[in-house]
């Protein structure tokens, strides 16, 4: 399904009068991997949004996953400024990765540059909670990792790691889990110096959470 998901970004999807695009591709380090820039364009401008690592799996022993990195947070096209997080073009890559990964597989993103995720996570929210966990939690992801690798300066900034469950069981598990972490810390949210709006929008996703149906997807 990812290579379907390329042909599809390389042709443009519709987000809001935009379109967002695979301007280029180039082989990676090894035969079943691909990197890729995304776009955003109209019809008189474009402009970089970010960059896709995109591994299509090795049967039977390597899933397929997908990295998204150097996100350009704010957008500068067309003469106006569009924040990406939260935006429609979010939305439309999300959508369209998540979408394209089954069970076992995995999505990685960077996030150093979403303030309010970076804020949560920093402040010990359970990863369902911050704004970047709670998008793939919708999206099928139902096991997480937060991580950073120092290695040398090639490993990017700081990334979140999700990955779809292997089985039903599996994600009755995960939203089990999900659901003990974020109630407990619902009960006795930190106060410190987080802004108000990322407290109430963390309180909002918990109600969410609660009655979230999250699929199994199949091998």
């Amino acid at each position: 399904m990812l290579r379907e998901t390329l042909e599809s970004l390389r042709s443009g999807i519709n987000a809001n009068g935009y379109s967002v695009y695979i301007h280029r591709t180039v082989p990676g380090r090894f035969q079943e991997e691909q990197n890729a820039e995304l776009h955003c364009r109209t019809r008189t401008d474009r402009t970089y949004l970010g960059s896709a690592k995109i591994f299509f799996g090795r049967p039977p022993d390597y899933s397929p996953w997908v990295e998204l990195f150097d996100i350009n947070a704010s957008i500068e096209i067309e003469n106006s400024i569009v924040d990406y997080f939260g935006s429609r073009l979010e939305e439309v890559i999300l959508d369209a990765f998540s979408a394209s990964l089954n069970a076992g597989a995995k999505l990685f993103v960077e996030y150093y540059t979403d303030k309010e995720t970076m804020l949560l996570l920093q402040r010990g929210f359970p990863v369902a909670l911050s704004r970047l966990g709670f998008e793939m939690l919708t999206r099928g992801f139902t096991w997480f990792k937060d991580w950073y690798f120092p290695e040398g300066f090639m490993e990017g900034g700081w990334k979140l790691q999700g990955e779809k469950p292997i089985s039903d069981e599996a994600r009755q598990r995960h939203m089990k889990l999900i659901t003990q972490e974020t109630t407990s810390i619902g009960e006795s949210m930190p106060s410190d110096d987080i802004p108000l709006e990322f407290k109430e929008r963390a309180l909002a996703r918990l109600e969410r959470i609660r009655n979230l149906p999250i699929p199994y997807c199949g091998k």
